[in-house]
């Protein structure tokens, strides 16, 4: 924050406590009664925003990082609706024919993945040293 905001401010501020003052030693019931007027309307106001603009799903959250995060998790929400609710996993030792099918199995699953890794330069050693030359 700059000087001449905080001096605007410290000024503001000073002003609204000497009118509080001033409004408290005149006349309380009016003080008491505005205040309870702005809580009012503060409130009033608050339930609509909560209520009616964040229940829609258009709230102030609505950045476009969040629909991505949306997309994969409708889409992890189909694949589990795809899968047997009844389906476990069973006690027995699989087959080996079922370890086959298992295994080849598993990567086109994997494809399906909505997130991508992304490498990064992490523990890598650098090539180009710099030598000292005199």
């Amino acid at each position: 924050m700059s000087r001449k905001s905080q001096i605007f401010t410290v000024v503001l501020l000073a002003f609204v406590g000497v009118g509080l003052a001033t409004q408290l030693y005149n006349n309380p019931w009016g003080l008491f009664k505005s205040i309870l007027v702005f809580a009012v309307i503060a409130g009033v106001m608050y339930f609509l925003v909560n209520r009616l603009l964040l229940s829609r799903g258009t709230g102030f959250t609505g950045a476009p990082t969040d629909k991505g995060y949306q997309k994969a998790l409708r889409q992890q929400k189909r694949r589990n609706k795809l899968k047997q609710p009844g389906q476990h996993a069973s006690v027995s030792m699989p087959s080996p024919l079922k370890l086959r099918k298992m295994s080849r199995l598993k990567p086109s699953l994997r494809r399906d993945n909505p997130f991508r890794v992304i490498e990064g330069k992490k523990n890598k050693q650098k090539t180009n040293k710099k030598t000292k030359t005199s």
